[in-house]
C-alpha cells in the first residue's frame, strides 16, 4: 500500500507534458482502486479504497492548480508590427520635412506634387498656392536650355544637373539659389518626376558682387580704376560703332604732383587726389566716365559729345577747374593739369585710341604744361587712312 501511494504521488512529478499528467493520475487511480476491490471484499478495505480515491482526487486537483493556472487576460495590446518599407517611408518623410534646403518635387510635365517647409519659408508661398501648379508659373526656371544652360542635355545623359538660378518669391523679390535638378525615370526610361533642391546663396552673391565692384574701383578716390576703364571704353566703342556718335577719350596728368608730396607729405598728396577726382567728376555729364589709372593720372570717357567743339569746351572747363588753388589742411596747394584728347573713329581699337590720347597728353606737357590739346589733326589723318 505504501509503495502504491509513493507511486501515485511521485509519478506526476517526473512527468513533463501537462496532458500526460492529466491522463496518468486517473489511470493510476483506477488501477489501484480496481486492484484493492478485486482482492478483498472486506468493508475496511472498501473504506480504505474510497479514502484513497478521495486523496488521489484531491492531489490531482492540487497539482493541476499549481502546474496549469487559468490563463489571464493580456495586460496590454502588443505593439503594431511596422514593415521595413513603412519605416523607410516614414524616415524619408521626416528627412524631407526637416531638410534645411528647399525641395520641390514635380511630375514629368513639371507640375508640382510636393514641397517641404523650407521651400514655403523661402518663398513665402502656401501649400495651396504651390501643389498642382506649374513650376514655371511659380517663378522657377523652366528645365530647358534657354533658361538653364545644359540642363536638358544633362538630364538626358544622366540623372542630375547643378548650377545657379533665380527664384521668384511671393512678394516678387528674386533670390539667388544654387539649384540641383534630379530626374526620376520609369522602367521605360521616361522621366516621371523632377526633384529640385534649392540652396539660398543670395548673401554670398551679394558679397561677390561687392568684392567685384571694389576690384573695379580705386580705393582712395572711389573712381573706376584701370580695369573698369578698359571695360567701359570697350562698351562705349561698341555703342559708337552701332550708332555713330562722337566718342572722345581724355588723358589728364597733374603737373608738379611729386613736389606736393615732397613739400607737404603724402597725406596732403592723397587729399589732393581726392579733391581732383571730385572736380573732374563735376565737370562732366552723368553719361560720361572719370577714372583714375594710377598715381596722378586720370582719364575721361566722353560719350555722345555731339561735336568736337563740345569736347573742346569740356576739356577747357576741366583745365580751368583743376588749375584753381586747393585748400588742404589749411595749406594752399596749386597744381595744373596737362590734358590730351582724341576722338574715336571706325577702325580704332582700345589700344590705338588710348595710345593717341596718351601721346597727345605728352604733347601738351612738351608744349608748356597747363593746357588742353585735342588731337584733331591725327584723328583726321587716321580717318583718311581708314576711308
Amino acid at each position: 500500500m505504501n509503495s502504491f501511494l509513493t507511486m501515485i504521488v511521485g509519478t506526476p512529478i517526473r512527468l513533463r507534458h501537462p496532458s500526460i499528467r492529466v491522463i496518468a493520475l486517473p489511470m493510476l487511480a483506477s488501477l489501484g482502486v480496481g486492484y484493492e476491490l478485486s482482492s478483498s471484499s472486506n468493508l475496511v478495505t472498501h473504506a480504505g479504497s474510497l479514502l484513497l480515491l478521495g486523496l488521489l482526487g484531491f492531489q490531482c486537483w492540487r497539482m493541476q492548480g499549481q502546474r496549469w493556472p487559468r490563463p489571464q487576460a493580456a495586460a496590454h495590446t502588443p505593439p503594431e508590427v511596422v514593415e521595413p518599407t513603412s519605416r523607410a517611408q516614414i524616415l524619408s518623410s521626416q528627412v524631407l520635412q526637416a531638410c534645411g534646403d528647399a525641395v520641390v518635387v514635380s511630375d514629368g510635365l513639371d507640375r508640382i506634387v510636393m514641397v517641404n517647409p523650407a521651400f514655403l519659408t523661402m518663398t513665402g508661398l502656401s501649400p495651396s498656392e504651390v501643389v498642382g501648379h506649374s513650376a514655371e508659373l511659380l517663378g522657377m526656371a523652366p528645365l530647358r536650355d534657354s533658361h538653364l544652360s545644359g540642363v536638358r542635355a544633362s538630364l538626358q545623359a544622366a540623372l542630375r544637373w547643378s548650377g545657379e538660378s533665380t527664384q521668384t518669391c511671393a512678394d516678387g523679390q528674386q533670390i539667388d539659389t544654387c539649384l540641383t535638378v534630379t530626374a526620376l525615370r520609369n522602367e521605360a526610361g521616361q522621366i516621371t518626376q523632377h526633384i529640385r533642391t534649392f540652396n539660398d546663396i543670395t548673401a554670398l552673391k551679394q558679397q561677390q558682387r561687392m568684392l567685384a565692384e571694389q576690384a573695379r574701383h580705386d580705393s582712395l578716390t572711389g573712381l573706376p580704376n584701370r580695369r573698369a576703364f578698359t571695360e567701359r571704353l570697350q562698351q562705349a566703342m561698341s555703342r559708337a560703332r552701332r550708332q555713330p556718335q562722337t566718342l572722345a577719350v581724355l588723358y589728364v596728368d597733374l603737373d608738379g604732383f611729386k613736389s606736393v608730396n615732397d613739400r607737404h607729405g603724402h597725406a596732403v598728396g592723397d587729399q589732393l587726389l581726392v579733391e581732383v577726382s571730385r572736380r573732374l567728376d563735376a565737370c562732366v555729364r552723368l553719361t560720361d566716365c572719370v577714372c583714375r589709372l594710377s598715381g596722378d593720372e586720370f582719364t575721361v570717357i566722353l560719350e555722345g559729345a555731339g561735336h568736337p567743339d563740345e569736347v573742346q569746351r569740356i576739356g577747357n572747363r576741366i583745365l580751368e577747374r583743376l588749375s584753381s588753388p586747393h585748400l588742404l589742411d589749411g595749406q594752399r596747394v596749386v597744381v595744373t593739369p596737362s590734358i590730351g584728347g582724341t576722338l574715336f573713329i571706325l577702325g580704332d581699337n582700345a589700344n590705338t585710341l588710348c595710345q593717341r590720347a596718351d601721346a597727345t597728353m605728352y604733347e601738351a606737357k612738351r608744349a608748356g604744361k597747363a593746357r588742353f590739346v585735342l588731337n584733331l589733326h591725327q584723328t583726321e589723318k587716321r580717318q583718311a587712312q581708314v576711308t
